[in-house]
């Protein structure tokens, strides 16, 4: 493995990866694809780490305490009760990890994703008033055009964590999945009375379905936020909108995230309240977020997600988080 040979030396490891970008870079020229890599600042802000050996940026998120759940009162009774969560410091990806991120980890591991192992993943059909099993789809080929720089879908959470692993045995750190209280904190803000990733204002930002949805499904059954239009139907190029007031991008829409915890509907009457997480129950593993094809309902920030962890879906990615 190429990888294998570069922890020998910082300066190799940079060497080496870079190649392998612009490996990366010149294959997908050739198939015409359009390239916009995100590969990292060398130089960042104080409060914001970089990985530079691998373009991975990190923010730095102070930890607090903060309600966690349903502080508005609209949410369903997952989301319930609200209840005091204190979490410590961590690190959380700026972005979303990206097509070119994920692709140069198979490139150099031969990792086959759970989806290409059963050849098929479950997408939106047609009509995008439902949605169907469609063989042939995976991370390379979600139903939609993709670039480079947009976010990985069709991933499972056991894709998400080989990825990790990955990872952390080529450059030597500690990466991980989000906590689902460290993503509702780092969503809200570092624990505001935040609704949404933008705020509490009614006023959408970020990926999430619009009018734009609506010209393209007009058979959609679905709801869609009325009189906003984001400019994508499918997943948008990581950072295309505001970031939060951490400086996150995408918290809320564009893809659904993984998070480390089992999915149980009464987790929050279990917590505890120093940096909870959450093993018990079936295997359904948590997802948040929301993503291009949801809607005011189904965005705000204690809004809680779930999948088998084998599933993988085209809306559905992954963020990377990192302890001190």
């Amino acid at each position: 493995m190429i990888l294998a040979t570069i922890r020998k030396s910082n300066n190799m490891r940079k060497c080496l990866l870079n190649a392998l970008i612009i490996s990366f870079i010149f294959l997908s020229y050739l198939a015409g694809e359009e390239i916009s890599v995100y590969a990292g600042d060398t130089v960042q802000k104080p409060e914001t780490f970089a990985e530079g050996t691998f373009g991975v940026d990190l923010v730095f998120v102070k930890g607090g305490c903060f309600q966690m759940g349903d502080q508005f009162g609209d949410g369903n009774n997952t989301e319930k009760p609200v209840h005091e969560v204190c979490v410590g410091d961590f690190y959380i990806g700026k972005y979303e990890v990206t097509i070119a991120e994920f692709g140069l980890f198979v490139s150099d591991s031969g990792y086959r994703t759970d989806a290409e192992k059963e050849g098929r993943t479950v997408v939106l059909n047609s009509s995008g008033d439902g949605w169907e099993k469609r063989d042939g789809t995976s991370w390379q080929n979600p139903g939609f055009d993709q670039n480079v720089d947009h976010p990985v879908v069709n991933v499972s959470w056991n894709d998400a964590v080989a990825y990790i692993a990955w990872l952390n045995q080529n450059i030597g750190s500690n990466y991980r999945l989000l906590t689902e209280a460290e993503w509702e904190y780092a969503a809200r803000s570092g624990g505001k009375r935040h609704k949404y990733g933008w705020g509490s204002n009614d006023s959408p930002e970020g990926n999430i379905a619009g009018d734009e949805v609506k010209r393209e499904f007009p058979k959609r059954s679905w709801p869609v936020w009325d009189g906003y239009d984001d400019g994508y139907v499918f997943t948008s190029p990581v950072g295309s909108f505001n970031a939060n007031e951490l400086g996150l991008y995408d918290m809320t829409g564009n893809v659904w995230e993984w998070c480390q915890d089992r999915y149980s509907e009464d987790a929050y009457r279990k917590h505890q309240r120093d940096n909870p997480i959450f093993l018990e129950g079936g295997s359904n593993r948590v997802n948040r977020g929301g993503s291009w094809f949801n809607w005011w309902g189904t965005v705000h920030a204690s809004f809680r997600g779930r999948a088998s962890p084998v599933g993988r879906r085209s809306y559905l990615g992954f963020l990377l988080a990192r302890t001190p």
